[in-house]
């Protein structure tokens, strides 16, 4: 077992929007990425997505309206939902999400 040293893994890297896999708990994966700017809208059929802010601050747009989230909140994005991430800031997300859900990245 090792710890696993979040804000360290952002220390050497500048890339945006890479989700980084730190741990598998059966068939979902927790991933860590940084953002900052917008993603495109999608949708997500393989699963239900979970955002949670480490450090800074995010916007989850939906069809049902925009979800503003600090550092210490999180939001569960449903399967099916069509969304978009967005940060004005560099920020450090969390996501818990099915192994097979894949975001690529953004460009």
């Amino acid at each position: 077992m090792e710890k696993i040293k979040i804000f360290k893994i952002f220390e050497d890297k500048e890339e945006l929007w890479i989700p980084i896999e730190i741990a598998n708990i059966g068939d979902v994966a927790v991933r860590v990425a940084k953002i900052q700017g917008e993603y495109p809208f999608h949708t997500h059929n393989e699963g239900d997505e979970l955002f949670i802010v480490l450090k800074g601050e995010i916007f989850i747009d939906t069809e049902e309206g925009t979800f503003n989230l600090k550092e210490g909140e999180g939001l569960l994005v449903k399967k099916g939902t069509r969304h978009r991430s967005r940060a004005n800031i560099p920020s450090i997300i969390m996501l818990v999400e099915p192994k097979q859900l894949i975001t690529k990245p953004k460009g």
